[in-house]
């Protein structure tokens, strides 16, 4: 944050366009006039920089690569070319290699003698003249190099500043970015390495020098058939399935993310592990990420998202990756999403497509006909037809064995082009020809308002659904069961929009067909906010079940605060305060059980007792927060998939399957290149000793691949000869 302050941009004042016009037609009559088309520091390669036109001032470039590609000889190759060759100042940051071993490649490479010869003091006499010279000629080069191994972006600055003052420099290099010392707060490492790509832009742009920085590739290189790298491979964080639904703010509705990709209209919400709050955020862009191997990660509300092993979840101790997770780790999902604000559907459609997704059929070359054993719900589906369809349908009830079926034929016979409105409904809602297993909710319905919903859920809980309470109310069951896993999905996160949580599970039927899925919503509070907003089309034993549960003693049940927070959270606040253990339980009126408090989850009222009792404003935020903490059930592999990611605003998470996830973060670069040599996957290729550059990301122009000769045992890489026109 500091380095923010010392260079903030907010400070800077306005410049005329005309200004500014006049100091680039300065450069470009110059560069015209010199006849040359480098504007920045050369690498010393010629196909690079007829590419590039040199690096250029207040430029990061990172070069990336997995373990062993050739990253530091690359970059020390560079160093030398620009200090020998261009006589500019380099400073080399080395947060893995000695000062020793620095100075032994750099002669290795200049007096052409085998690094592991100089490593064993093996030089041949012929050579020792070779050495001295590259001594010499090093000696004399602008070329400084700093091996503290536990440095920070602070320290990196404050160094590199004081030697730019001097001499003037021409180039920083950072080998490499994942060994800086984060200087911040950030608990997650991806955020982390978010900060300090963002501080090394600030540090070039301050300086106006290009400043290279070494980056570790992902280890999803590794699971595909094509091992050339990627951008994504360069991004710190996993990602999640095309299928997974991503809850889109402005409209209270969702979308699968692969359908985001090339949007640039969205919002998300996000959530703010400081205060605890869903606040919404724009999308920057979102994107497919290549085929990996994924996990289904199912939490013991059944939520369910599918992801790759490094995607992160929020914690109440921070993000932590999908395969760092176990069974006892409570996960960041929302207590409630808002719903949509307009409503784009009547009360009447919204009922009628409740019976009909419930207990209807709608299929290619079938009548269209609703089920039911209750005479009052075929006539109400009737009439709901005839309100939606006006005379374009003639409803009407047929008794089948025990059965009633209600047809809702069309009015006009049916030839080409004409259709039954029913039909042509559900084609628009795109829900038309699903089978009972396949049903889902149409995405219409969740860009409704809270009433809309609410009316769509009580008439859909009237064909498949339940609410009943024994032993005098002191047991209700309120749950909705359906052959359909996404359409048991879907009425869970639509209770969401309500403010009502609730739980999925699968139940077998012993071999009596599929298994069924069931939405359940347990606990006083859910209950109590199901027969309020939701309620039944029974009017009277609603009311009757309401009457009953309401003086019931609420019970934390599964909305609690992971025990961790003891530890974390209410121990240092009650050291700090001088607490015991005797006088939080007085302070909290809970019988004393000594440190056996402490084993347990703390449900949300407490939170909010003992947060007082110790002054603990960290627990008070998180007993008002937006955040329903759900315990995770079962971690699975399911296969290898094509996987997508976003890149969120600010605070660089959404909420995907109603569950909070971390998001990727673009490292800000103004030039990305790549290392790639096809000897390190096939020892029997044909392409030994060479090796490709790849460039995945120009701001200011364009991309390639430059082929190079790697020579491994100096080593360094030098241009390729007869270049076979794979460049440019």
């Amino acid at each position: 944050r500091m380095l923010d302050v010392a260079h903030d941009d907010r400070q800077k004042d306005f410049k005329s366009i005309e200004d500014v016009l006049f100091t680039e037609l300065d450069k470009l009559e110059r560069l015209s006039r010199e006849g040359t088309a480098l504007t920045g520091t050369p690498s010393g390669f010629k196909a690079l920089d007829d590419i590039t036109g040199g690096f250029q001032p207040g430029n990061l470039v990172i070069i990336a690569a997995r373990p062993s590609m050739g990253k530091s000889a690359l970059v020390t190759n560079i160093a030398e070319n620009v200090a020998l060759d261009h006589g500019k100042a380099v400073a080399l940051f080395s947060l893995e290699m000695s000062e020793a071993e620095l100075a032994q490649r750099f002669l290795a490479s200049q007096a052409d003698v085998p690094g592991d010869h100089l490593r064993k003091g093996r030089v041949k006499p012929g050579k020792w003249s070779s050495v001295v010279g590259a001594s010499r000629r090093l000696a004399a080069a602008p070329l400084w190099v700093d091996d503290s191994s536990d440095v920070g972006l602070l320290e990196v600055r404050a160094k590199a500043r004081r030697l730019h003052q001097q001499h003037e420099l021409g180039l920083i290099i950072i080998d490499y970015l994942q060994l800086l010392r984060p200087d911040g707060s950030q608990d997650s490492r991806v955020l982390q390495i978010g900060e300090m790509s963002r501080g090394l832009k600030i540090l070039a742009g301050e300086l106006q020098v290009p400043v290279i920085a070494l980056s570790q590739l992902s280890r999803a290189v590794e699971s595909r058939t094509d091992k050339h790298p990627m951008l994504s491979d360069l991004r710190e964080s996993g990602c999640v399935t095309g299928d997974t639904p991503v809850y889109l703010a402005d409209s209270g509705s969702r979308a699968s993310i692969r359908d985001l990709v090339g949007r640039d209209d969205v919002e998300v919400l996000a959530l703010d592990p400081d205060t605890w709050t869903l606040e919404r955020r724009r999308v920057r862009k979102a994107f497919c990420t290549g085929t990996k191997p994924v996990f289904r990660l199912t939490l013991a509300s059944g939520r369910t998202v599918r992801a790759t092993g490094n995607h992160r979840f929020l914690t109440i101790e921070g993000w932590r990756r999908l395969d760092e997770l176990d069974t006892d780790t409570h996960l960041a999902t929302p207590r409630a999403l808002p719903a949509g604000g307009r409503a784009t559907m009547t009360e009447d459609e919204l009922a009628l497509l409740g019976h009909l997704i419930g207990d209807g059929c709608v299929l290619p070359r079938h009548a269209v006909q609703y089920t039911t054993v209750e005479r009052e719900l075929a006539s109400h589906v009737c009439d709901l037809a005839r309100r939606v369809f006006g005379d374009g349908v003639l409803p009407r009830i047929r008794n089948e064995r025990s059965w009633l079926q209600v047809y809702l034929p069309s009015a006009r016979r049916l030839t080409h082009g004409v259709r039954n409105p029913v039909t042509t409904w559900f084609e628009e809602l795109g829900i038309f020809g699903l089978r009972s297993h396949e049903k889902r909710v149409p995405d219409r319905v969740f860009e409704q308002p809270a009433e809309g919903i609410a009316a769509f859920l009580r008439h859909l809980w009237a064909t498949d659904g339940s609410v009943w309470a024994e032993n005098g109310g002191s047991r209700v069951r309120v749950y909705y069961a359906t052959s359909s896993r996404r359409l048991a999905d879907d009425v869970q996160s639509l209770l969401l929009r309500l403010g009502i949580m609730s739980t999925k599970s699968e139940v077998g039927q012993r071999g009596r067909g599929r298994s069924q899925w069931h939405v359940q919503v347990r606990n006083r509070d859910a209950v109590l906010g199901f027969l309020r907003t939701v309620g039944t089309r029974r009017t009277a034993v609603a009311a009757e079940i309401l009457h009953r549960v309401e003086p019931l003693a609420a019970h934390a049940g599964s909305d609690v605060i992971p025990r961790t927070a003891w530890r974390t959270l209410v121990q240092p606040a009650m050291a700090s305060a001088g607490t015991t253990t005797r006088a939080l339980h007085a302070a909290i009126d809970t019988q004393y059980c000594g440190s056996t408090l402490y084993r347990s989850n703390i449900g949300r009222v407490r939170a909010r007792r003992v947060a007082e009792a110790v002054a603990c404003e960290p627990l008070r935020r998180l007993a008002a927060s937006d955040v329903s903490w759900d315990r995770v059930r079962s971690i699975e592999p399911d296969g290898i998939e094509e996987v997508f990611d976003l890149e969120v605003d600010g605070l660089h998470n959404f909420v995907a399957g109603d569950i909070v996830a971390h998001n990727s973060i673009e490292q800000d670069s103004d030039l990305v290149m790549f290392i790639y040599r096809d000897e390190y996957y096939d020892p029997e290729t044909e392409r030994q000793g060479e090796a490709d550059l790849i460039i995945a990301k120009h701001r200011s122009g364009g991309l390639g691949t430059v082929p190079l000769v790697f020579q491994k045992d100096f080593p360094r890489f030098r241009t390729m000869l007869h270049d076979p026109e794979r460049h440019g």
